[in-house]
């Protein structure tokens, strides 16, 4: 079985030739013990050694000594008399370079004619562009009539609120559920990271260009059509695990007959991606969105509740005490109906005793002695 490293030098002898690894940072494919080997990077060692100070997932005493730091100038112009190489490796670099056309060009500057670009290339069914589209012609020559020597605010933006993670990995072996995917950033953190980096012009590394093996081959084959590509296809070796390996070969165009043929001939030829998704708009932002609408709308709705259950506690007591006031006048009314019972018991025994009657006998006597008296 053959392995990274093999399939990464399978056109490269660095014992007998002198290369360039770029972005080696503390896992060099190719070491100074194998052969003589220059390190390129966007940063000096101690800027790099600074930068993941903090990253655990980088040995910063392994950091490799680097020789050239690749910013605004060209390639050519930064290593100066020592070019031509045999070689350049990159692994995991292209798809970070903002001038995907320029950068090829650069590095074509500094190779002998047959010279090695080796390419490791994140295949993005297996990582967190996942859900990121796929980079067009469009999209590479803009950036190269550009000149582009920073990501974009569109490329930052893009790949910020895109990103997603596995089970808490940012690459995977293998197919899986995309119910299983959980954005890493949301649309609002993409967005201010994006405006912060064009207010400051400053620069902020990201995925600039996604790819499966079938897509690049594709953007190969018009790059061609468009004279933008000095390469033919050495060697290409498919996806194993979150990458795939492609060797390219330096061409001289002055020395070569129906080169376009040549290059076209050198392509593997592959069956076209079935990206489901590919044509989808990214879901999950919105899935988190909705899921923040659907709490803010039961926090609303439970605060609802509270109020409602509140008022309905009060109601209760007032209920209550309008039943407490009703018992009671329901208690005076009957206490003042049996006292109106017991007076005219009262009475009425009054009117039937003997005293009565006599007072009755007496007050009309009287009344007959009056009238008598004033005759």
């Amino acid at each position: 079985m053959t392995t990274r490293v093999e399939k990464i030098l399978v056109c490269i002898e660095p014992s007998t030739q002198v290369g360039i690894e770029i972005g080696a940072l503390a896992n060099p494919i190719v070491t100074r013990e194998m052969g003589t080997v220059r390190y390129v990077d966007h940063e000096t060692t101690e800027g790099l050694r600074t930068k993941y100070a903090h990253d655990q997932g980088v040995d910063i005493n392994k950091i490799v000594d680097v020789d050239y730091v690749w910013g605004s100038q060209s390639l050519a112009e930064l290593v100066g008399d020592e070019a031509l190489f045999d070689y350049v490796v990159a692994s995991h670099v292209i798809e970070h370079v903002p001038d995907f056309i320029g950068w090829l060009k650069e590095i074509r500057a500094i190779l002998k004619p047959d010279g090695i670009l080796s390419l490791v290339i994140p295949d993005k069914q297996y990582c967190f562009d996942y859900y990121r589209q796929l980079t067009k012609p469009a999209d590479v020559v803009e950036a190269y009539l550009r000149g582009a020597r920073k990501p974009s605010p569109r490329q930052i933006y893009d790949f910020l609120s895109s990103a997603v993670s596995w089970k808490g990995a940012i690459a995977w072996k293998g197919e899986i559920s995309e119910n299983e995917l959980v954005q890493i950033h949301s649309e609002a953190e993409a967005w201010e990271t994006a405006k912060r980096v064009f207010v400051d012009d400053t620069y902020h590394d990201v995925h600039c260009w996604v790819f499966t093996p079938y897509s690049l081959f594709e953007l190969f084959r018009t790059l061609i059509k468009l004279e933008l590509f000095d390469f033919k296809i050495a060697k290409f070796y498919k996806t194993d695990g979150c990458e795939f390996y492609v060797s390219l070969q330096a061409l001289s165009f002055s020395s070569l007959k129906n080169w376009q043929h040549i290059q076209l001939e050198s392509l593997p030829v592959l069956k076209p991606d079935q990206l489901g998704h590919s044509n989808l708009r990214f879901e999950l932002g919105r899935e988190r969105e909705e899921k923040l609408l659907t709490q803010a709308k039961l926090q609303k709705t439970q605060a609802e509740l509270e109020r409602l259950q509140s008022q309905i506690k009060q109601f209760n007591a007032q209920l209550e005490q309008k039943r407490s006031l009703t018992r009671k006048l329901r208690s005076q009314v009957q206490n003042i109906k049996i006292r109106l019972k017991d007076s005219q018991a009262e009475i009425d025994a009054m009117k039937a005793s003997k005293f009565w009657k006599l007072r009755t006998q007496w007050f009309k006597l009287k009344k007959l002695l009056s009238s008598g008296s004033t005759s």
